[in-house]
C-alpha cells in the first residue's frame, strides 16, 4: 500500500490498520508474535510487553495480542490495564476460557466480585467436561471466594484482610 495522503487519512479514520499502512505481511507479524511469546515464556515481561504493545498498535483487535498484554499487566499488578486488554480480547473472541478466567481473577483481586463471578461462570459454562485448565482454575477461585465469604460471615470485618491475603497470594494467570 503506497504511503499516500489518502491512505494516511484512511489510517486516521480507522478504515485500515497501521500494519496494513506499513505493509507488514503475515510472516512478519508471525515473527513478531513469536518473539513476544518467547520473551514472555522466558520471563522477560518488560521486553515482551514492548513487543506486544507494538503489535497491538499494528493490529489493535488481535485477541491473542490483547490477551498476552492482559497477562503481562496482570503479572505486574496493573489490574486496570489488564482488564482493558482482556476485555479487548474478549470483544473479538468471547469464548476464550483463559482470558475469561484471567479477567475474572483480576476482577477478584480488585474486589469486583460480581464481575469476577460472571467471568468465572462464563468460563465454567464453556467447559462442561471439566477438561480445560483455565475453567478448572475458575472453579477453584469460585470455591476460594465462597470460603473467603464464609470466613467474613463467621469472623466479621477483621477477616477481610485475611481474605485479601489469600486472594492476592494466588498465582496469576497464564
Amino acid at each position: 500500500m503506497p504511503l499516500t495522503k489518502a491512505n494516511f487519512e484512511k489510517l486516521k479514520a480507522g478504515q485500515i490498520k497501521p500494519g496494513q499502512f506499513l505493509e507488514i505481511d503475515t510472516k512478519q507479524m508471525a515473527a513478531l508474535l513469536l518473539t513476544g511469546y518467547n520473551l514472555y515464556s522466558q520471563g522477560l515481561l518488560e521486553d515482551a510487553q514492548k513487543v506486544f504493545e507494538s503489535i497491538a498498535w499494528l493490529d489493535p483487535k488481535n485477541p491473542y495480542v490483547n490477551a498476552a498484554l492482559g497477562s503481562i499487566y496482570q503479572k505486574n499488578g496493573k489490574y486496570e490495564a489488564a482488564v482493558t486488554s482482556y476485555t479487548n480480547s474478549l470483544a473479538v473472541y468471547q469464548q476464550d476460557l483463559n482470558t475469561l478466567a484471567n479477567r475474572g481473577e483480576v476482577y477478584l483481586k480488585m474486589g469486583k466480585l460480581q464481575e469476577a463471578a460472571a467471568d468465572f461462570r462464563a468460563a465454567i459454562d464453556l467447559d462442561p467436561q471439566h477438561r480445560h485448565a483455565a475453567a478448572n482454575r475458575a472453579r477453584m477461585l469460585v470455591a476460594l471466594t465462597q470460603e473467603a465469604l464464609q470466613l467474613v460471615k463467621e469472623k466479621g470485618v477483621e477477616a477481610v484482610k485475611e481474605v485479601q491475603r489469600r486472594i492476592t497470594t494466588q498465582k496469576p494467570g497464564r
